[in-house]
């Protein structure tokens, strides 16, 4: 079966909070299903986008004059390097233009089923929908 990188993202965005409002069900078979599906499902596209997302932000990034290191920014900044205000802007577009390209990749998903299932809200249960249940 095949889903969007938007799909996929809304459905780590549930599972997350699932886990965060309900954590015993970490310990269930549907949180073993989730995890699963996460492990073999999401790591390839996600690190695919995040290697991506840091060439973007490598290529505007300020460089020291002298040695040509990249310039990191402060610790707990959402960036991790210093930007020229057009070089930021670039970053910006850049990121954006990598979010909307990715969204609309289809990634071949292997579901998951859970015979257990936990009271969803109706937004979650349209999240797992195919993947988890």
């Amino acid at each position: 079966m095949k889903k969007t990188f938007k799909q996929l993202r809304e459905f780590n965005l549930y599972a997350q909070f699932l886990m965060e409002r309900k954590p015993e069900i970490k310990e269930t078979k549907f949180g073993y299903a989730m995890k699963r599906f996460v492990d073999k499902n999401l790591t390839k596209p996600f690190n695919d986008f995040n290697a991506d997302l840091d060439i973007v932000r490598i290529d505007h990034a300020l460089v020291d004059e002298k040695t040509k290191a990249i310039l990191h920014s402060e610790k707990g900044s959402l960036r991790p390097f210093q930007y020229s205000k057009e070089g930021l802007k670039a970053v910006i577009k850049g990121e954006n233009d990598l979010i909307a390209q990715f969204n609309l990749k289809e990634f071949e998903c292997e579901p998951f089923i859970s015979k257990e299932k936990p009271e969803l809200t109706e937004e979650e249960i349209e999240a797992f929908k195919g993947l988890i249940i």
